[in-house]
């Protein structure tokens, strides 16, 4: 159900009825006028999966746990927590992938680094 429009958006009423007990949520969504119902849906229903990556990344990366006076300290806490985050999820994936022939298990296909303190005394021209 459309609400009213303004600027070329609409505010949208969802109702939601539970399969298990019949309860009925609702949700107010803000879309383009001409919005189908089937994304509005999809919108409603990608929320759960949403709020558990944040949890997620509370719990793992400290998202939640930040301490700064300015939007920009803020943007960049949020960022490299977010960032981390994938990178926790994507090495989650790759490590629980089956072993494939010709590569060692739980192989991240990570580049091999060099000891950075002799890298660091190689570029200083001291070894």
């Amino acid at each position: 159900m459309r609400l009213n429009r303004h600027l070329g958006l609409s505010r949208w009423l969802l109702f939601r009825r539970s399969v298990a007990d019949g309860k009925v949520a609702f949700y107010i969504a803000h879309a383009r006028r001409n919005a189908a119902l089937e994304s509005l849906v999809r919108a409603a229903g990608s929320r759960w999966a949403v709020e558990e990556d944040f949890a997620s990344a509370k719990g793992e990366v400290g998202l939640a746990d930040y301490e700064v006076r300015t939007w920009t300290a803020w943007h960049r806490h949020m960022t490299l927590c977010l960032v981390a985050h994938v990178f926790l999820a994507a090495a989650r994936a790759m490590a629980n992938l089956p072993p494939q022939e010709g590569m060692p298990s739980k192989a991240l296909g990570l580049p091999r680094l060099r000891n950075p303190m002799r890298a660091f005394l190689a570029w200083r021209g001291l070894h």
